[in-house]
């Protein structure tokens, strides 16, 4: 696995996250535990969790998967976002729904997007931060997280003192080891200026760019470690339509970069992300032991920058691009 700096923890990283979100709801607690443990034995020590991932029981499966390889990993979780309460006929909807899953693999998109539970967006107050904290250290059974990320800031957030005022001590109590900010670019800009958040988070694929924005706002040596997610989601299916129209045109071209299938689609995406990130971190959802192969195999290949020039001037030129049912 290839690894990078993160000057924020003062450590190596590896270049791949372990995306948690399908942790205790797509992936009962013994197949996550299997597909954790399957992930670390390939190098990833990147963990990106938040309170309600899994229908809210990722955390707690992590935080099993934490013992005895606690110094070995990173912990980035998030406050921002609600943890939602399970009632028995839920918790049994969450059963049935796996077990679907595992049965009719194809089914995954229509009874994930029906399905899961809604993430509900908390007030952004400053007396929410430290119990939230408190909850999540106490469900993943550690005394400290590496990174907690203020998740889906307005920019008036990241310039409010008291919720300022409260991640500082967050990090002061030893709760919390750095800071960051996972949202878009109005409130990334926001926070620039106060130089307290050392990472930033943010969504970037083809079709959603925002790594030459947030480039651009000039965060400062203290906020240039970048960390990526939905590489995948929202775009495979995108960039898939567009690959097999045109008489397979850009699958053509694509080949000529050593793509084909049956993975052409997941292995420019991951490489796009990889090659726009190459000193950061790139966060994937996995729930299955192929998804970490090609995962890894891709993140451990020196990021290529020819993809991301093919992406941008071939791929996002053609006229299917906009294809709005795509979107």
């Amino acid at each position: 696995m290839r690894t990078v700096a993160c000057p924020g923890l003062y450590r190596n990283v590896s270049a791949l996250g372990f995306g948690c979100a399908s942790l205790g709801s797509r992936l009962s607690e013994t197949q996550s535990r299997r597909l954790l443990d399957y992930a670390f034995d390939r190098g990833v020590a990147w963990y990106d969790v938040a309170p309600p991932d899994g229908d809210g029981a990722a955390e707690t499966i992590l935080g099993r998967f934490l013992a005895g390889r606690r110094d070995q990993v990173v912990v980035c979780t998030k406050v921002g976002i609600g943890r939602p309460a399970l009632s028995p006929m839920m918790q049994l909807v969450g059963s049935i729904k796996r077990s679907a899953l595992s049965a009719f693999p194809e089914l995954s998109t229509f009874l994930l997007g029906k399905m899961n539970l809604a993430r509900e967006k908390e007030p952004l107050r400053a007396e929410l931060i430290e119990p939230s904290v408190v909850d999540s250290l106490r469900r993943l059974q550690t005394d400290y997280v590496d990174v907690l990320a203020l998740h889906d800031p307005s920019p008036e957030d990241c310039a409010n003192p008291a919720l300022l005022a409260a991640l500082r001590r967050v990090v002061e109590k030893g709760y919390v080891r750095c800071l960051s900010i996972e949202g878009d670019p109005e409130a990334i800009e926001a926070a620039s200026p106060h130089r307290q958040f050392a990472m930033v988070q943010f969504r970037h694929n083809p079709f959603h760019r925002t790594v030459e924005r947030i480039r651009a706002a000039r965060l400062g040596d203290a906020a240039a470690f970048f960390i990526l997610h939905n590489a995948l989601g929202g775009a495979y299916e995108r960039l898939s339509h567009l690959l097999v129209g045109d008489g397979g045109r850009l699958a053509s071209l694509a080949s000529q970069l050593a793509y084909g299938p049956p993975f052409m689609a997941s292995e420019i995406l991951l490489d796009y992300a990889f090659g726009n990130n190459p000193s950061g971190v790139v966060v994937v959802s996995m729930s299955q032991p192929p998804h970490v192969d090609l995962n890894c195999a891709r993140a451990s290949r020196v990021p290529r920058t020819d993809v991301v020039e093919f992406v941008n001037k071939t791929v996002l030129a053609a006229p299917a691009a906009k294809f709005p049912r795509l979107v």
